[in-house]
This record gives structure tokens, sequence and C-alpha cells, in this order.
């Protein structure tokens, strides 16, 4: 009686309890589970492949239509579960943008790092361009540069790739960069500056009355990136001035008679087709209005209006004068930029050779009409000559020259010769007494010259002999010789250590701090 009140309660809660429960299972399982459903990340920005790319991917394409054949991923082996559960699922790496310092290149891929030092390269080409054409700094279209493939990949038959995509009333500008085995500056430079022109050249165009085919001529394009390289000072001096020594630049009408250069030409003539583009598109710029003239030539060559002999006469009338005015600008141009400048340091052997110029003197006879040389150390034939003073005053002016330029350890060699010059044309020092200081010096060139054929032989033997993986064979050795001379790789040896910190401080300015040295360590 006393709990008569109670069990109704109880029964009713005992009642209620499965029904409860029951409520809470139902309202767990719509709930979505972080363990079994994990949420899904935003998908990826598509990278598409470059191993489809036809060969005219510097082309136009109307209506937006791609000329990049997307390339379906390589089925991948399922992952093994692990013995305790479900697989994990990979993480998947987010393509990074890198965009540069103008803004107008947008570089995407994987690395960062490698990315970003693409974008500030195109920019430091994009004003070296600018600056030579002497046009505004501002652009219209981007330039999209897509980074593809993983190092060591298969790589197509040629891994960068340009693309112009026409959408709408709008051009779009890509540059395909395959990772396989690595980027090639040269290629990287050639699209760079190729996709550059096509922006500019199209940028005030309407894409609606644009021809079926737009190009530049390779000429031009080699020109033009020879003269970023001149701007920027990385241009190589030493083939301008081999090809012009040895007569290997081409001609202006062997340039422009060359369609397809890379064809046609091997690796040795295409090197000399661009160096000797590059010698013609500077002669023209330097011109007056020059830079105005190859805007002018440039917007009429891109829409294939006319011959390029045609255009540049039209547009730098200076050079139409005479039928053989081009190739004498040409020629001057090419003179120039393969002179040395003065802070380029000749070798021991070709100061000796410089040297031996210098000291040479001529006498004519005029009996048989003819030139002799020999050198001054023959004082005897020497004196005998009518104009030795005007000779001796060149070959002062010779020595004071070469004295600039020389090898480090031959200088003073040629002060003691200056010396010796001065003194025979002020008539202070006869033969008699010249003899034997033209022996002395005669001797410590010869000395020096022995000497650094066997420092060279030492290194060439020291660094064959201490460079791990070769034989012991003939062969293992012609091949070592020839990896010293191409240095493709830096050599880390006590000599070539001790070479880079001599290196370092010949090359130091002056009041400037010590560098770091090897021989600190």
């Amino acid at each position: 009686m006393k709990f008569r009140g109670t069990c109704p309660l109880l029964l009713l809660v005992l009642l209620l309890s499965p029904c409860v429960r029951a409520q809470e299972q139902k309202e767990a399982g719509n709930a979505p589970s972080a363990e079994a459903q994990p949420a899904e990340a935003a998908p990826p920005v598509p990278v598409p492949d470059t191993a489809l790319i036809d060969d005219a991917s510097d082309r136009p394409v109307l209506q937006g239509s791609s000329n990049v054949s997307a390339v379906p991923p390589a089925p991948q082996p399922p992952a093994a579960a692990p013995a305790g559960g479900t697989a994990e699922q990979p993480v998947k790496r987010q393509p990074f943008t890198s965009v540069s310092a103008s803004k107008q290149f947008h570089v995407i891929g994987l690395d960062s790092l490698l990315a970003g030092a693409i974008a500030t390269r195109a920019d430091s080409i994009r004003t070296a361009l600018v600056k030579i054409l002497k046009q505004p700094d501002e652009w219209k279209n981007n330039i999209i540069i897509r980074l593809v493939g993983e190092p060591g990949s298969p790589v197509p038959a040629n891994p960068i790739r340009m693309q112009t995509v026409i959408v709408g009333n709008t051009l779009s500008y890509n540059i395909f960069i395959h990772l396989g085995r690595g980027i090639n500056q040269d290629r990287l430079r050639h699209a760079i500056v190729s996709t550059l022109l096509y922006e500019m050249m199209l940028r005030t165009v309407d894409p609606e009355g644009l021809p079926d085919e737009v190009t530049l001529p390779p000429w031009l394009i080699a020109g033009l990136e020879q003269a970023v390289l001149w701007h920027v000072n990385e241009a190589d001096r030493a083939m301008y001035s081999t090809l012009f020594q040895q007569s290997g630049i081409m001609t202006p009408e062997e340039i422009l008679n060359c369609p397809e250069p890379e064809k046609e030409l091997d690796a040795t003539s295409y090197a000399a087709y661009q160096t000797s583009c590059g010698a013609l598109v500077l002669c023209l710029l330097n011109q007056e209005n020059g830079p105005e003239g190859m805007k002018q030539l440039l917007d009429q060559a891109i829409l294939g209006n006319d011959d390029p002999r045609n255009l540049i006469k039209r547009h730098f009338p200076q050079l139409n004068l005479t039928p053989s005015s081009l190739h004498k600008w040409w020629t001057l141009q090419l003179s120039r930029m393969a002179a040395p400048p003065l802070t380029e340091t000749l070798t021991i052997t070709e100061t000796e050779r410089h040297l031996q110029e210098a000291l040479t003197l001529v006498k004519y006879d005029p009996d048989t009409r003819t030139t002799v040389t020999f050198p001054l150390d023959n004082l005897d034939q020497a004196h005998s000559l009518t104009d030795l003073n005007r000779q001796l005053s060149n070959i002062s002016g010779s020595l004071l020259n070469l004295s600039r330029r020389s090898f480090p350890a031959y200088r003073p060699v040629i002060v003691e010769y200056a010396k010796l010059v001065a003194l025979m044309q002020t008539g202070r020092i006869n033969g008699r007494e010249a003899a034997p200081k033209i022996g002395q010096l005669r001797e410590i060139r010869e000395l020096s010259m022995k000497t650094a054929r066997r420092v060279r032989d030492y290194m060439d033997w020291y660094e064959i002999n201490t460079r791990s993986g070769t034989g012991k064979t003939f062969a293992s050795y012609a091949a070592a010789v020839k990896l010293l001379r191409e240095q493709e790789q830096p050599a880390n040896t006590p000599i070539s250590r001790y070479l880079d910190d001599i290196e370092k401080l010949y090359t130091l300015p002056a009041k400037a701090p010590v560098p770091s040295l090897h021989g600190k360590d």
C-alpha cells in the first residue's frame, strides 16, 4: 500500500527507455559520420598534359578550340588496404600559381620555387625586350606558363610548346613546359620571346580579321632573342668573334633565304644562323629611328603582307641607298660585336700570340715590290729601316693596348718591352746595349710558356687521377680529358678550389671586403 502510487511511474519509465534509445540511434544514423564518409576536398585545378601537342601550336585556333589533346591518366594499381581497416586516400598535391612582378606571366605548377623562378626569368626577358623596342611598359593579355609532367618521366618530342587560342574576342597565350628532363634554358627563352612578340603585335588586331596563318619569320624571332641576350650581357661574344674571324657568319641574303632553319641546318650551322640573325637585327635597331622601324616591320611581317627584303627597304630607307648598303652596315655591326671589351683578360697563349704580332716590323723591298716581316729581336735588320721611328711608335701603342687585357704574369714583360721601345725611339740605347735586354725578355717568355704547359699537363693528370669512376684504359682517359675541356660540371678538388680562390681575389674590386674562400676552411 505504501508503494501503490509509485508502481505506475516505474512501469512508465521502463516502457519509454527503449523508445528513447531507438530514436537516438535513428538520429545518429541520419547524421554523417567523419570516419566512414570523410568530407570531399575541392577538386584540384587540372593541369593538361602536353604529350600530344601538335606542331602548329604557335598559331591561333579559332573559337576557343584547343590544340592540346587531353591525355587520360595512366591506370594506377589499387593500393593495398591495411590489415586493420580501410585504405587511406593519398593526399593530392595542389598546383601553385606564381604571378610575375608585371602580372603578365602566371606560372602554374606543383613546385612553388620553380614556378617563382620561371616567372622572374620571364619578366626579366620581357623588360629587356620592351627596352630594345622602346615600347611602353604595358600589356593586354596574360601569358600562362604551365609546368606539366614529373622529373624523370618520359617527355614528348617537343617538351616546350606554345599555344595561342581565340576565346570570343580575346586571345589566350599558353606555354607548356614538360619537366621530364629538366628545362632547356635556350628553348624556354625562345618560347617566351616568341609569345611576347605575338602578344605585342596582335594586341590591337581584331581576332575576327586574322588570316588563317599568323606567324613571324624565324630570323626576326632569333635576332630579337639574341638582341635580348646582348642587352642583358648574356650573349656569347666569343661566338661572334670566332665566326667573324673565320668568315663563318651568314650574309643577310642567306639569312632571309632560309625559311625553316631548324629543319634545314645542323646544330653548328644553326648556331651560326642565330648569331648572324642577332647581328642583322641589332644592325637594324641601331639605325636612326631603328626601334620604330622595327615595330612597323613586325606589324607587317606577322600578317605576311610582303617579302622581308621589301619590308626592310620600306621601314629602313637609309639601308636602301646602294645595293650593298645593308651588307656594309651589317658588317660594321658585326665587327663591333666581335671586338673584345677591355675587361676581358686573355689567356697566356693568346697573350703570347698578340705580343708576337705587336713586336713585328715590316720592311718593303722596292726592287721586288714585296714586304718582309721580322721580329724586333733582329736589331741589325731593324736599324736598316728608314721608317723605324714610325713603326716603333705603332709598337708602343700596340703594347699599351695589350697590357690592359694581357695575362697577369705577362704584364711586367710587356712593360719592359715598352720601356725598351721608348729608349730606342729617343736614341738613348743602341743595338749593342739593347740585345742583352731583348734576349733576357725572350728567355722569360719561353720559360713562361713552358711553365704554363707543364701546369696545364699536371692539372690534367691530377684531375684524371683524383676523379672517381674513371678506369685505366685509354678510352676512359680520353673521355676524362673531354669532360675537363667541356667543363660540364665544376670539379671539387684541392687545385680547383685553390684556383677558384685566386679568381675571386683577382676579380675583387678595389676596397671591397674579402669574399669567402675555400682556404679559410
